[in-house]
């Protein structure tokens, strides 16, 4: 069930708030959990069956790991607690592609291949698979105390707007907001703007732009031609970050709705000036899952112990630290999907980050803001191209295009055929509001509306009236986009 299809707008959303208005307060978290369930068995019952099996494998590990008191006991129950994570994780979104790997050395060795039924891939599954061992995690290190509330735990992990996207929010940060659900009319309105605007970057730029970028990828790469591709990666640069942030603005709008505030995601990434600097702001929730459960635990378990020592020339500390860094955007890329597109994409963004960590980093750092900048959204755009492409081989003859080698005579008819009324606007609203202009905006506004004089006043209700009239105008719009079938999938579902 999509955010933005009529069932969820005008139908699951609407019942599940107004039972939730008028359930008894203590009723309010199984009610929500009951809802997500429903919400996620509406993509397969069978799915739906998998979500439980996490929630009843993360509950049991939870308290065992909890309740034991022997270190080395709550060690093993905490590494089988992560294995049976994983291991759910292996086999639903990574065997076809393991067997699939394999069948080719099998082609060269002369090996009878492995058949193999495909497996769907339950929706979310990275998401939360993810959360449930941020959980165990938590109370392995003794953060919080085991949750006895197996329907508190439930709604951890399976609560519908962030299930199949995220946020990937820590549990300790959750735990807190289980307390009985009153209704809050401020975080009521303010989730109710955030979901429309959401939306709104969904239907009136994501898709648009994403119309093109999609059009274009898809063609034949013998028509492809210098333009075209730098239209098309651009426009996929634009629209997988307003599509996957409009998604997470959306999910926190509906966490406010219901009396849960979530972690914010994204901070203008692609104001960023390295590489460095990107990964703080985009997806910043699973980059920080990333940096605190993977990353630092590899870089800092052995390497103060070895600091001192050198292999080869190079002190062990920094080799551990490289390698870490190797291994968690290995991590990264795979997570996203079982293609060697996506663990490519992770080891380039490992690689460049290893580069700043050099003195060309320090350069990077005291040189001209606009040449950093312009480093950082050129490797950007590139790893886009190969994060988009179908396969490697896709990927390296799109980037080709772009510069010129191998391509196609340019046929600027067929350039501007792609660029129409909605797709330009759409593309300077996207533009503009990947900098911080609508933001500032919005803080002298709010500035204003703290005053006490007479234009003031004026902007504080011209404000709100203008803020209801864009819920309204957004809610239409998308209303008519769905019913003329023009909506696309959340790009992020696919993870």
């Amino acid at each position: 069930m999509l955010f933005t299809s009529l069932i969820f707008l005008y139908l699951f959303l609407p019942i599940t708030l107004l039972s939730f208005l008028f359930i008894k307060t203590r009723l309010r978290n199984p009610l929500l959990l009951i809802a997500s369930l429903i919400f996620y068995a509406w993509g397969g019952v069978s799915f739906c069956l998998v979500l439980i099996c996490s929630i009843l494998i993360n509950y049991l590990t939870g308290l065992l790991v909890g309740r034991s008191e022997d270190n080395s006991i709550r060690k093993f129950w905490f590494i089988t607690g992560i294995i049976l994570n994983v291991s759910g994780l292996l086999v639903f979104k990574y065997l076809n592609f393991f067997i699939s790997n394999l069948n080719i050395l099998s082609s060269v060795f002369h090996v009878i291949p492995i058949h193999l039924n495909p497996i769907f891939l339950p929706l979310g599954i990275s998401f939360f698979t993810f959360k449930g061992i941020c959980y165990l995690v938590t109370v392995k290190r003794k953060e919080t105390q085991p949750q006895l509330n197996i329907l508190n735990l439930g709604l951890y992990l399976g609560f519908f707007p962030v299930i199949i996207a995220g946020p990937i929010d820590r549990y300790k940060n959750f735990e807190p907001q289980f307390k009985p659900l009153n209704f809050n009319p401020e975080l009521f309105a303010s989730g109710v703007k955030r979901f429309a605007m959401g939306l709104g970057k969904k239907v009136i730029i994501a898709t648009p732009i994403g119309y093109v970028a999609d059009h274009i990828f898809w063609s034949p790469m013998a028509l492809l031609n210098s333009p075209l591709a730098w239209l098309g990666a651009i426009s996929y640069m634009l629209q997988i970050y307003y599509d996957f942030s409009g998604y997470t603005d959306m999910a926190i709008g509906l966490g406010r709705i219901f009396g849960f505030e979530f972690a914010e995601n994204f901070n203008f990434p692609y104001t960023a000036r390295s590489i460095r600097d990107f990964w703080r702001r985009w997806h910043i929730t699973l980059s920080t899952w990333l940096r605190d459960y993977l990353f630092l635990p590899l870089a800092y378990s052995t390497s103060r112990k070895l600091k001192k020592e050198k292999y080869l020339g190079v002190r062990v500390d920094n080799l551990i630290y490289g390698i870490a860094i190797m291994v968690t955007f290995f991590i990264c890329g795979f997570w996203h999907g079982s293609s060697w597109t996506f663990i490519t994409w992770g080891m380039i963004y490992g690689a460049l980050l290893l580069l700043e960590r050099t003195r060309f980093g320090k350069k990077l750092d005291k040189g001209p803001a606009i040449l950093a900048h312009a480093y950082t959204l050129f490797f950007v755009l590139i790893a886009w191209v190969i994060f988009r492409s179908y396969n490697l081989h896709d990927a390296l003859t799109f980037i080709k295009a772009m510069f010129g080698m191998g391509v196609a005579k340019t046929e600027w008819m067929r350039f501007s055929g792609y660029i129409g009324r909605e797709y330009i606007f759409a593309m300077l609203m996207a533009i503009v509001g990947c900098t911080h202009l609508f933001d500032m905006l919005l803080k002298k506004i709010k500035l204003w509306m703290n005053g006490n004089n007479f234009p003031s006043n004026l902007v504080f209700h011209a404000y709100h009236v203008l803020t209801l009239v864009f819920i309204i105008l957004v809610m239409t719009y998308s209303t008519m986009a769905i019913l003329g079938n023009t909506l696309q999938s959340f790009i992020y579902f696919r993870f």
